[in-house]
């Protein structure tokens, strides 16, 4: 899976539930933005009244270049906010210049359901799991809310590494309010194409 992995965060005592990226992976976007304009401004500083960097050039185009890596990162992430106690829920999709934002009752969802995607040529005897979001009549996109990927000793069920993911997911359904489903126990192909 390409896709920047989501993880699940309950706050203002367990009055929202957020699957966002990492905070260390927000603010390494956040960081090349402001970074990439620093370097800009440093060149700029040369340019003008010297005393700057040496190679004001270099470091105008790599600033300029980090900071579209960094808006492009921005654009690209994905996430989810329910409001637990109005059962609503605001999805931002990604990718692309043009966020799509949606927001909806949670009456709207299916189900989350747990699957298990082999991915031997990763790792040798590798399962990656997945929360899989699913609407009601297919009305949205699949979204994947969180995924682990564990080794298994050889011979073992699909699902053994499951568990942490299985007591994770099964949280997460009931504070939405939705039915949770484990299918961890048969291979699953992953859940969202690598070319869309």
């Amino acid at each position: 899976m390409i896709e920047t992995p989501l993880f699940g965060r309950f706050y203002g005592e367990n009055k929202r539930l957020v699957f966002a990226p990492p905070l260390p992976y927000q603010a390494l976007v956040r960081g090349s933005i402001f970074g990439g304009i620093g370097m800009v401004a440093l060149s700029a500083i040369e340019v003008a009244v010297g005393g700057g960097p040496l190679y004001p050039e270099w470091w105008f185009f790599t600033g300029v270049a980090v900071v579209l890596a960094g808006v492009a990162a921005a654009f690209s992430l994905a996430s989810i906010t329910f409001t637990l106690g109005e059962r609503h829920y605001r999805r931002r999709q990604g990718p692309g210049m043009f966020v799509n934002t949606r927001t909806g009752s949670t009456s709207e969802l299916d189900a989350l359901v747990l699957i298990a995607e082999p991915n031997s040529r990763m790792m040798s005897n590798g399962v990656t799991y997945h929360l899989v979001l699913h609407w009601k009549g297919m009305s949205q996109p699949i979204m994947v809310l969180q995924s682990d990927s564990r080794m298994l000793p050889p011979g073992q069920p699909l699902n053994l590494g499951a568990q942490q993911l299985l007591q994770l997911g099964v949280r997460y359904a009931q504070a939405i309010g939705i039915p949770f489903f484990d299918n961890s126990h048969f291979a699953s192909k992953c859940p969202v194409p690598i070319w869309k």
